[in-house]
């Protein structure tokens, strides 16, 4: 398999960012999920670190995706009805502009609490700001709204997959596999 994209499918580098993007978004909304209904404590903390460790993974990740993208065009769409293409874009790039809202909004979260923007144990990011609490329940409040946002892209995607793959008879998974 060709590490570039060709005319007729993705390459492997695209393939494989898609997967580990999509592994690494959905862990990121189970653990966000399973974690808010934490009570305060040693496990909340350590998980919260996890999802900001996580959170600059994506970002890092996105960044990568989002140049491979830009350098490394895509094959021509499956579906030649306009409306249908431009969807699909819309939802791609929705994913992206949104993934790139939850890693800020969940950074400024963090950072407005008092806390250091940690990645993995390895280094952190230190906050510049103080201790705000408004601020911090201002920036906690889109980053749970913008989940809603990411699961009604996440249906799109899916039922789009599903709608080319079932009833258009195209080998959209094909593709991606």
């Amino acid at each position: 398999m060709a590490l570039k994209n060709t005319a007729a499918g993705y390459g492997a580098m695209a393939k494989s960012l898609h997967w580990i993007m999509a592994l690494l978004v959905i862990s990121l909304v189970a653990l966000g999920l399973y974690m808010g209904d934490l009570p305060r404590g040693e496990e909340k903390s350590a998980l919260i670190r996890l999802h900001g460790s996580s959170g600059l993974l994506a970002i890092t990740l996105l960044a990568f995706r989002l140049g491979w993208k830009v350098s490394n065009p895509a094959p021509a769409p499956l579906s030649s009805i306009k409306w249908q293409t431009l969807l699909a874009s819309l939802v791609h790039w929705g994913f992206y502009g949104v993934i790139a809202f939850m890693v800020v909004s969940g950074s400024l979260s963090l950072l407005t609490v008092g806390w250091d923007l940690p990645f993995f144990g390895l280094f952190s990011i230190p906050t510049p700001y103080e201790r705000d609490m408004d601020l911090h329940h201002f920036w906690e409040e889109l980053h749970e709204a913008g989940w809603n946002v990411l699961a009604v892209l996440f249906v799109a995607h899916i039922g789009a997959v599903l709608f080319h793959q079932i009833i258009g008879k195209k080998q959209t998974l094909k593709r991606m596999l």
